[in-house]
């Protein structure tokens, strides 16, 4: 049943107000009386009614400043102002105001009834709407993950403006800052194909990978993981941990193969220019990954070992060579032909690959770096650095 409050600083016009109509035939009941604008204030923040009939001139508080006060409280209160001619002046600024609608003096009950009935509507209207707004929300939580999912993809495939990104992000309660990290991990079927037609079907395996990212990365918090369109999950986090960070790609080949028994590979960046910038690195994050799936078997293999060892200084061709049972010369020039890189010259990119990505935290030392991506000698890192970059990891992190 609504409820509607009667407010007007003369007896006889509360009761004629609360006797014209059948208020209970209307589903109305009258929940209360005010006979100025200070009670009237009281009565409305206990009782909240859904319609107010209100007196725009009444003693200590009036009808305008009352509606500035009432609509503090809640915008939705349906406001009837009951004014007379002579108070019209007034009419102009109550409107300005917003309320639903006003009676003049003396009330017509037809006049009165007619807009009751407006008010009905438009508290039905409100009902369903916030009904429809209760369902919609219910719908979002519980389906936040697969609508993240679809935004996601529609990130990394379509080109969006920022104002855009951001709003949908708000929405989605998506909160990423400026400094991402993305992660890709890619299923290599030729090594795993006989793997997954007998046991998983690649849907449910990018379901368990994903799961397993979100437990892996849950110091990165917050974690977005989905799967993209040519079914490589993808996480992305805001990067609080670059040390951690840089490791992660390593730590989900090793733990997905350990658990899941799945050999996969990974590519990783970090961004530094916020979301934006997500659709260019993916893309070129997809290239990458998707020549290490060209490879043949043991390249492939060979490559995963040494980026899952790059940070040893012990890191040797005749480390990786031995570990496969192959002669030291034949894997170079299977690697040379693979990758287009020497052993050293591949090893030497992975590392300051990594080196970059370390150094977009500025409290790690240089020497630290060095040491972090399998150097022992700053001076040679140094030297191996600027091979690559053309410039000093100084002259780099200052740039």
């Amino acid at each position: 049943m609504h409820k509607l409050l009667i407010a007007d600083d003369e007896a006889i016009i509360r009761k004629g107000l609360k006797s014209v109509l059948d208020w209970g035939s209307l589903d109305i009941e009258v929940v209360g009386e005010a006979e100025d604008g200070e009670i009237a204030l009281t009565l409305i923040e206990k009782l909240r009614p859904d319609i107010v009939l209100l007196d725009i001139c009444m003693p200590f508080l009036n009808g305008l400043e009352l509606v500035k006060k009432i609509k503090d409280i809640d915008e939705n209160f349906i406001i009837i102002i009951i004014t007379g001619f002579d108070e019209f002046e007034y009419m102009h600024e109550a409107l300005k105001l917003k309320v639903f609608d006003y009676l003049l003096k003396p009330i017509n009950k037809k006049n009165l009834m007619d807009i009751i009935l407006k008010a009905l509507q438009e508290l039905t209207k409100d009902k369903e709407k916030k009904s429809y707004i209760t369902w919609a929300n219910r719908q979002l939580t519980e389906n936040i993950d697969s609508i993240r999912e679809n935004f996601f993809n529609n990130l990394v495939n379509a080109n969006s403006n920022e104002t855009n990104i951001k709003k949908e992000m708000n929405f989605l309660r998506i909160n990423l800052s400026s400094n991402i990290g993305i992660v890709i991990i890619k299923v290599i079927e030729k090594l795993n194909s006989e793997v997954i037609s007998k046991k998983w079907d690649i849907t449910l395996l990018s379901f368990a990978i994903k799961n397993m990212v979100y437990e892996l990365l849950q110091n990165l918090q917050p974690v977005f993981a989905f799967t993209d369109t040519e079914n490589n999950v993808v996480a992305i986090v805001n990067l609080s941990n670059k040390n951690e960070w840089v490791k992660v790609g390593t730590l989900i080949e090793e733990k997905v193969f350990k658990y899941l028994h799945y050999t996969v590979v990974t590519e990783q960046r970090s961004i530094t220019d916020g979301v934006i910038k997500i659709k260019r690195v993916y893309d070129y994050m997809i290239k990458e990954i998707n020549k290490k799936t060209e490879f043949k078997p043991v390249v492939l293999l060979a490559i995963k070992f040494i980026n899952n060892n790059y940070y040893k200084n012990e890191l040797s061709l005749e480390m990786v060579a031995k570990n496969f049972c192959l002669s030291s010369s034949y894997l170079s020039k299977l690697i040379k032909t693979g990758t287009g890189l020497s052993f050293i010259d591949y090893v030497t990119s992975i590392r300051i690959k990594k080196a970059i990505s370390i150094m977009d935290d500025p409290t790690v030392k240089i020497y630290e770096v060095a040491e972090l991506v399998g150097y022992s000698n700053q001076h040679y890192f140094c030297k191996a650095f600027k091979k690559v970059t053309g410039l000093s990891p100084t002259e780099y992190r200052s740039g």
